[in-house]
């Protein structure tokens, strides 16, 4: 397809029909070359261009002034002075300085006496003090023993008789039975059956129908030996406790086939009080009122 140029013109018709875009024909169609490309050539740099003559610095020295020429300025050190003076002594230790007395102003100072007097003061006040120090708790623990395990009162029964504490008649039986667990019988122990039998002598002895507080058996060289208890026939109810009637309580114990024949019951009674018809605030008060321990102990000889 032939274009028209832009001012219009047709394209040329004849040996020189080019394109309008063509080089001229005396060019080569081809210009590409294929050879080594020339080096640049450094350019140089460009001059700048100093008006005028540099001329020298004008600057004079204001401080310190110029010295005067031909004087010597070499430095020299001073010549010794001659005197008569002599170089200060030279510093001594302080003397040492006695600490201040103990004793107040007036007073004349402390002697051998004085000191070995105040020693023995010091061994003594650490002495008691180590004394107070392990007495101290002893006593207290010793107190709290004495409150909480007060000294027990023993009454001792004879043999065969009953023993009468607030109210109450107390009898003791003791007999020898045979294992209670049905195992072979040991030749170094005995079973023993302690039957402990309560009677009330009037209305105040009915009252008090509390279990022991404590049944054991003794010997002679103090060793006790616990019961177990197997039934008591006392009315929990205080109203059928009856005033004349015996209630049994039975027990049973092991102790060495030697101590057998010999053992004895100890039994500290109740200080329980069961009054008909009291209330628990009045109760209470007289618990807290009463002056009675149960620190009474019924020793039933054999």
């Amino acid at each position: 397809m032939t274009e028209t140029p832009m001012d219009g013109t047709p394209p040329r018709n004849g040996p020189d029909s080019r394109d309008w875009f063509a080089p001229p024909a005396e060019q080569p169609s081809d210009i590409t070359y294929s050879g080594p490309l020339p080096r640049p050539m450094p350019a140089a740099p460009p001059s700048v261009p100093i008006p005028g003559t540099l001329k020298p610095p004008t600057d004079l020295r204001v401080w310190p002034p110029l010295e005067p020429e031909g004087e010597d300025r070499s430095t020299q050190p001073f010549p010794a002075l001659r005197t008569n003076r002599k170089p200060p002594p030279l510093p001594t230790a302080p003397a040492p300085v006695a600490p201040p007395s103990a004793e107040p102003p007036g007073e004349p100072a402390a002697t051998p006496a004085t000191r070995t007097r105040r020693t023995g003061l010091l061994v003594g006040s650490t002495v008691l003090s180590v004394v107070l120090a392990v007495a101290v708790p002893s006593w207290f623990g010793y107190r709290a023993y004495d409150i909480l395990q007060p000294h027990y009162v023993v009454h001792v029964v004879p043999a065969g008789q009953a023993g009468v504490w607030q109210h109450v008649s107390w009898r003791v039986s003791v007999e020898k039975v045979n294992d209670p667990t049905g195992k072979p019988e040991r030749s170094d122990r005995q079973w023993l059956k302690i039957v402990a039998t309560r009677t009330a002598l009037d209305a105040e002895g009915a009252i008090r129908h509390g279990a022991p507080v404590e049944v054991k058996l003794t010997d002679r060289a103090g060793r006790t030996w616990q019961l177990e208890k197997l039934n008591d026939e006392t009315p929990f109810d205080v109203k059928e406790n009856k005033v004349g009637t015996p209630y049994r309580l039975e027990m049973m114990g092991v102790v060495p086939r030697s101590a057998a024949d010999e053992v004895e019951v100890l039994l500290r009674p109740s200080t329980y009080r069961d009054v008909p018809g009291q209330s628990t605030e009045d109760f209470l008060k007289d618990a807290f009122n009463s002056t009675e321990k149960d620190d009474q102990v019924l020793r039933f000889r054999r």
